[in-house]
């Protein structure tokens, strides 16, 4: 039942906020205001050498969604695949400098080549405002329905042979929202926040969890050829499982969260682009028998990519990523991607 009332208010969000992109600019633009539209189209094509982990460890980064669902050990090692990823954004802008005001929506698809079971998409709708020259503020939504995790073992008390595993499968809704402050003509700070729920399919609902996030991220123009950004989240989510001590499956935990991010610009038109994160999720269960009880995961993630800037609205990108997670009672996991693509705005 939460799961459908969820998915009611999203189409409700949905539609709000597809009619607020599409209507905004008319209503609350300044006469004087003329609306800027752009629309970006993005195509990649992936390797990687376990799909069950792949969406995971591409969402490992500070401006998406790096606590992914729990993701038992026996459900990844699922094989090689090539994965395709179509993605399309549009933005509106308005106003004057010092109070612009941007919407844009992204959507985003994944499907694989032979595991189709795995096929997703999702979608996300920011709203961003100057406040002046040095200031802004912005919110976000986002949400990622049925994503599919593997078949899994059912945790219910009585359960029939013919039902011990079903397919395990979670919708991910998120809001965030953040102030952004030049602290220096070179230099600025973030303070981020946001509220999420995981709603998991009926036979897993004991995982059902709220989470919320604090952080801060700060980005530094080092110099005309190189920029860094570095974040910290910490993160608390508590699943529906610490009230059902008889499952043995409480999967809520505390998060700490770190990244860094550096570009370089080699030529005017070539850019070498590093990221490294590291993840420690402790989880707190107190119930006894509880495999988590008293244990953590930790996930570390790097990836390179060389961008090359064909004309000012088109590029080409290809990039390698290597992930390793490993929760302190099981044996570690190792995910390896590798992509190639591009970018087009119009």
């Amino acid at each position: 039942m939460r799961t459908t009332q969820s998915l009611f208010i999203c189409k409700i969000f949905m539609t709000f906020s597809f009619g607020l992109l599409l209507a905004g600019p008319q209503l609350i633009a300044p006469p004087s205001s003329v609306a800027e539209w752009s629309v970006k189209a993005e195509s990649y094509l992936f390797y990687t050498d376990d799909a069950a982990l792949f969406s995971s460890t591409r969402r490992l980064a500070r401006n998406q969604d790096p606590t992914q669902p729990i993701i038992d050990r026996h459900l990844a090692e699922q094989g090689e695949d090539v994965v395709y990823e179509p993605a399309a954004q549009v933005t509106t802008s308005f106003g004057s400098p010092g109070s612009q005001t941007e919407m844009t929506v992204r959507g985003q698809g994944f499907l694989f080549a032979d595991n189709g079971r795995f096929n997703h998409g999702t979608l996300g709708v920011q709203i961003s405002q100057e406040l002046n020259t040095k200031t802004k503020v912005g919110v976000r939504y986002f949400y990622g329905p049925d994503l599919f995790l593997g078949k899994n073992e059912v945790r219910t008390p009585v359960v029939s042979p013919e039902e011990e595993f079903k397919d395990e499968k979670v919708t991910t809704h998120f809001w965030s929202g953040g102030i952004q402050q030049k602290v220096h003509e070179d230099i600025t700070l973030i303070l981020y926040g946001r509220y999420g729920l995981r709603r998991y399919t009926h036979a897993f609902d004991q995982r059902n969890t709220d989470f919320w996030t604090i952080g801060t991220h700060l980005e530094w123009e080092a110099c005309d050829h190189i920029e860094l950004a570095l974040g910290y989240h910490y993160e608390r989510g508590l699943a529906d499982g610490r009230n059902q001590p008889l499952l043995k499956d409480d999967i809520s935990y505390f998060n700490h969260f770190i990244t860094a991010e550096l570009t370089i610009e080699l030529l005017k038109e070539l850019s070498l682009e590093f990221a490294l994160d590291y993840e420690r999720n402790g989880f707190t269960t107190g119930i006894v028998d509880d495999e988590r009880k008293g244990e953590h995961e930790d996930v570390v993630s790097g990836d390179i990519s060389l961008v090359y800037e064909l004309t000012d609205t088109a590029a080409l990108t290809a990039g390698f990523q290597g992930a390793h997670r490993k929760e302190s009672f099981e044996e570690g996991l190792r995910n390896l991607n590798v992509w190639f693509g591009g970018r087009i705005l119009f």
